[in-house]
């Protein structure tokens, strides 16, 4: 299957999903750094609100992604090596996000500082491993992107 090439509005597209996931974490930074002043109801509050910003936002663009963009970067690359790292690095976000789905069943109605620390613990993995994996698309892949639209004329 041949991709078709990339257009500079797509690029700027990725680059938008991009600050927007940005914004998500640094949500997701904001609850890890108030957790002691949330207390276990705004901490729980704050955990839903990541739980559903993982499901409907994260998801969606890491389906997008794995569907669309890697297809269309591998084939720029001329390779499917370009995109292997990115595609297993989505695979542990998710496994992280069933993580603390299960783990958020769990600890509703149990709060204590153990279980608090946790929430927190698993918080900031998710972040990690997502923070990560955006600088490498950002230094990595997307200009490719940008390598790909440049006339060349």
């Amino acid at each position: 299957m041949t991709a078709h090439p990339m257009t500079a509005g797509e690029s700027r597209f990725e680059a938008q999903e991009h600050r927007d996931l940005a914004l998500g974490l640094s949500h997701i930074d904001d609850t890890i750094g108030r957790a002691s002043e949330l207390g276990s109801e705004g901490l729980w509050a704050r955990l839903h609100d990541t739980l559903r910003w993982l499901d409907r936002d994260v998801r969606s663009h890491m389906a997008w992604e794995d569907r669309w963009l890697y297809p269309q970067l591998d084939e720029i690359a001329g390779t499917p090596w370009a995109t292997r790292s990115p595609r297993l690095e989505h695979r542990q976000i998710e496994t992280m996000i069933a993580s603390l789905e299960a783990d958020s069943a769990r600890w509703l109605g149990h709060a204590t500082p153990h279980t608090c620390a946790e929430v927190v613990q698993h918080l900031g993995a998710i972040r990690a491993i997502m923070t990560a994996h955006l600088e490498r698309e950002e230094r990595l892949l997307l200009p490719l992107l940008d390598d790909s639209t440049e006339d060349p004329g």
